[in-house]
């Protein structure tokens, strides 16, 4: 079982192709890894029936012995993230709430997977209105981190990131507005990549598509064990689908023609807001000295931003200013009475945040300011390389009793990147103290996700990449 599940879905796609396994064979695999890892987890929280599954594994082999068209996902078994619609899976916003139901239809980036072939084979868990990093809430209860089931898999794709961790799912989608991919990807060991904002459309969200102000940082994307499955899948859900009119019409480059030895590389392991732990610094310090030789240059040197900066985007992103009222509303609209503990801390701190319509308009200008500055700061480079957070997995104990979702912490090395709108990628490159994966963010300006992704593959095989939990 190791071998298979250990495999990118590109191996397992070859391998289904030159018929050396069969479409059956890698379900029953997989249906097998989730009865033993998912009870401890409790990541996957709908699953396709063993039944179906397997129908429709037999239904893929079936298209291989008849010589028919094999796609690039043939009858491999992925997962989605809560949130997004799949059709015949009940859609929550992770809350109990009336307001969740079936499915009719699939979003974009679901329908393009399944085009290709690939198998849905559960959705995974999230945090109340998917906005902690912490994957609780009081629908389906607290998802766990495979390598320490005290330790959170982050937020808020969470769920998704611990089942693929967990060798239980090839691959999934996950959703990012300020690091629910990165976060999650390094709490758990794999990869992750939040890709250029207008690359991969958004169509097909629950409850809605309309993102409001959300759609100046949010973007979806793919996580996986392996780099090798993010160039994979990208090209596979990028492009516009004549429905969500903030993506663009731009080709995915390839990785593979990235010039390692004209990268401009900057790394810094402190930002002057929130210092990393040992461990963390040093695994950045590692991944810069080994790639001294492989690129033109590196230095270290960080953007200089004001603590001041980050609050007022967390504050107008987050919070509203209203002092709660959108997130009261929104709860009372969608029928919601009761909400996990880190969601109500931080409900508790909007309600402390207010501030005029006229601050809103002068918050959104420092926003375009900050978008200027950055620009100006990677003139000199091609890449950024820096932390993901400052800690490994937290426990949840330690969540319990200090979550404020304040950004005084890690969301100072996600949420700069979800404002420019930069692709940003996560690859584990060390271990903690404790043995807890320890990931690196990789940064590029916008459509140079190939950048991205070709700097990530360096370091996974440089570093090892994703490691089996014992579990």
């Amino acid at each position: 079982m190791d071998a298979l599940i250990s495999l990118s879905a590109k191996q397992l796609i070859e391998l289904i192709k030159n018929k050396k396994i069969s479409c059956k064979e890698l379900m029953e695999t997989y249906l097998s890894r989730i009865t033993h890892v998912n009870p401890k987890l409790n990541a996957i929280v709908q699953q396709l029936s063993p039944e179906q599954a397997l129908k429709q594994a037999n239904m893929a082999d079936s298209v291989i012995a008849n010589g028919g068209k094999i796609g690039k996902l043939h009858g491999i078994p992925i997962t989605i993230k809560d949130g997004r619609k799949v059709k015949g899976f009940l859609c929550s916003y992770g809350n109990l709430s009336s307001f969740n139901k079936i499915a009719e239809e699939d979003a974009t980036v679901v329908a393009r997977l399944l085009a290709e072939g690939a198998i849905v084979i559960g959705i995974t868990n999230i945090p109340d209105f998917s906005m902690t990093y912490e994957t609780e809430n009081l629908l389906y209860g607290r998802t766990h981190n495979p390598y320490d089931l005290d330790r959170s898999p982050g937020g808020s794709s969470g769920g998704e990131a611990a089942i693929i961790a967990a060798g239980a799912s090839t691959f999934g989608i996950g959703a990012d507005s300020g690091g629910s991919i990165r976060q999650p990807a390094h709490n758990c060991g794999i990869a992750g990549l939040k890709p250029t904002r207008g690359l991969i459309p958004g169509t097909g969200k629950f409850p809605e598509d309309g993102l409001g102000i959300f759609s100046l940082i949010e973007t979806q994307g793919p996580l996986a064990r392996w780099v090798e499955d993010l160039i994979y899948t990208l090209p596979i859900l990028a492009g516009t689908d004549d429905s969500d009119p903030n993506i663009y019409p731009i080709a995915v480059r390839d990785p593979a023609k990235v010039d390692l030895k004209k990268l401009r590389i900057v790394y810094y392991t402190k930002n002057g807001v929130a210092t990393p732990r040992d461990d963390i610094i040093e695994t950045i310090e590692n991944a810069a000295h080994v790639l001294t030789k492989e690129v033109f240059n590196i230095e270290n040197n960080y953007p200089i931003i004001k603590k001041e900066n980050y609050t007022a985007f967390e504050e107008l992103f987050f919070y509203g200013g209203d002092k709660g009222k959108w997130l009261f509303d929104r709860m009372e609209k969608m029928g919601v009475k009761e909400i996990a503990p880190p969601f109500q801390a931080l409900l508790n701190v909007a309600q402390q945040c207010e501030f005029s319509v006229t601050e809103v308009r002068n918050r959104l200008m420092a926003l375009e300011q900050f978008k200027i500055q950055m620009m100006h700061f990677m003139n000199a480079y091609d890449v950024i390389l820096c932390p993901v957070a400052t800690l490994p997995a937290r426990s949840y104990t330690q969540t319990e009793n200090t979550e404020k979702f304040s950004l005084s912490h890690d969301l100072t090395y996600n949420l700069p990147f979800n404002i420019t709108g930069w692709p940003a990628a996560v690859v584990r490159c060390g271990t903690s103290k404790e043995g807890l994966p320890i990931g690196i963010q990789i940064i590029a300006k916008s459509w140079r996700d190939d950048i991205v992704l070709a700097v990530a593959k360096r370091l996974e095989e440089i570093f090892g990449g994703w490691r089996l939990p014992k579990i």
